[in-house]
């Protein structure tokens, strides 16, 4: 007997055991990954082991603003999933001819989107890191070559929040240059929860420099 219970319980007990500590370890590994405790190389590996699991929760989050349109062309969202509250499908209802997925995470319903005719740009990135330049601009190439075709183009992470709202920043700053970072940051705040920092992220700021450097360009050899 253990503690005045027969053994045939112990197995039990410690399975039991087992399950919880298993419980608050993986909480506590997940803990650690949302306040940004890992290198990129760890925080990709716990960003595609705990996707699928944690995505109702994202989903149950924002389940009033799943996706929410930045302009005329630009839509800003969850992930997309063939099953879930975000269905290509529905994307394609809205009129969205293109995605531009951020989610190293996650690859996204392809073959969905080939049924649908939805092209899509893959632009891997961990979670809770910032799209490279090189993204950033490419995203915007992608979108430019829809948005002259009068198409509406779906820009998603896991949450919609921080990778695809940098790509909607930049989306902003190419059409208005003149425009200050801050005034961007307020606008997109004042439609959707975005990532509060993102006017003064790296990439962000040198895309929108370079855009500014353009339009000047393009001023005096107009004039």
């Amino acid at each position: 007997r253990l503690l005045g219970l027969p053994a045939t319980l112990r197995p039990r007990s410690r399975f039991g055991l087992g399950v919880r500590l298993t419980v608050v370890a993986a909480a506590g590994l997940y803990a650690a990954f949302q306040k940004h405790l890992f290198p990129p190389e760890v925080g990709k590996v716990v960003a595609r082991l705990y996707f699928w699991p944690t995505l109702p929760f994202t989903f149950l989050r924002r389940a009033r603003h799943l996706w929410t349109p930045m302009d005329d062309t630009v839509i800003v969202g969850c992930a997309p999933a063939r099953h879930g509250p975000v269905p290509p499908t529905r994307l394609r209802e809205l009129g969205v001819e293109a995605v531009v997925n951020l989610c190293d995470e996650f690859r996204g319903p392809t073959k969905l989107y080939e049924q649908l005719g939805i092209a899509e740009l893959w632009l891997p990135t961990v979670d809770h890191t910032e799209p490279s330049l090189g993204d950033l601009e490419r995203a915007v190439d992608f979108i430019e070559d829809f948005a002259e075709q009068g198409g509406k183009v779906y820009v998603h992470c896991k949450a919609g929040h921080g990778r695809s709202a940098a790509v909607a920043f930049c989306w902003l700053a190419k059409k208005h240059p003149d425009v200050p970072l801050e005034s961007i940051q307020q606008m997109m705040l004042s439609k959707r929860h975005v990532r509060k920092s993102l006017y003064r992220q790296p990439g962000i700021v040198a895309f929108a420099r370079q855009c500014r450097t353009a339009k000047a360009k393009g001023g005096e050899e107009g004039g």
